[in-house]
């Protein structure tokens, strides 16, 4: 199975609930390892070894796999920015952070232009490393960002909100967006520029 296939199986099983949360062996559990260590191998771009110890780590120090959220925001130093990342990765609302979810909020580096958080956005949302993102992708991007300025996700303002961000990025209508496009125009779309220059919370106009 190719990384981007990884990517997907493990998001997808992370959204459900389903990822091992354990350093128990067998063969199930390890093939599952070896495709989380591959996805945030490719996704923050680490070596095995990095993703591996850390693994091994967080496992040891939480043995039930996760970490609460006052555990979480306790550990970091911005609380204000651990609890949007806390929910911003939480992808299965299960109020804790496993392995996966973890290890990629704590690759959020400490970003301050619009551009350096632009191209943080979409290295994170670009499955496969291949330097594109699928338009399709505009959804979980958006989503990703209601979660992080703690919008309630409203099914009928999400959408609305991707229509926005589709229409203003993908430009030459052709589904496939660069990550010089998407930096290009994305500051262009009321949402995104919105989230993005604003520090405090406040409603969405899509």
């Amino acid at each position: 199975m190719d990384s981007f296939n990884i990517i997907k199986k493990v998001k997808r099983l992370n959204r459900k609930g389903k990822l091992i949360n354990t350093l128990t062996q067998g063969q199930g559990v390890v093939d599952e390892k070896k495709e989380i260590v591959t996805a945030l191998m490719v996704k923050c771009d680490k070596s095995q070894q990095e993703v591996l110890e850390a693994y091994d780590d967080f496992h040891i120090k939480y043995e039930d796999g996760s970490i609460s959220r006052k555990e979480y925001t306790n550990s970091q130093k911005d609380f204000l920015k651990a609890e949007a990342l806390f929910r911003a990765f939480d992808e299965d609302n299960s109020n804790t952070l496993n392995f996966f979810e973890w290890y990629q909020a704590n690759d959020v580096k400490n970003l301050t232009t619009p551009e350096e958080k632009l191209t943080w956005i979409f290295t994170a949302f670009d499955a496969d490393g291949g330097g594109s993102i699928d338009v399709n992708e505009i959804k979980d991007i958006v989503v990703w960002m209601f979660r992080f300025i703690g919008l309630d996700e409203d099914p009928d303002l999400i959408a609305s909100c991707v229509i926005d961000v589709r229409a203003t990025i993908d430009v030459d209508k052709d589904g496939d967006i660069s990550k010089e496009e998407f930096i290009k125009n994305a500051m262009k779309s009321q949402f995104i520029a919105g989230i993005l220059i604003e520090k405090k919370k406040r409603k969405s106009k899509c």
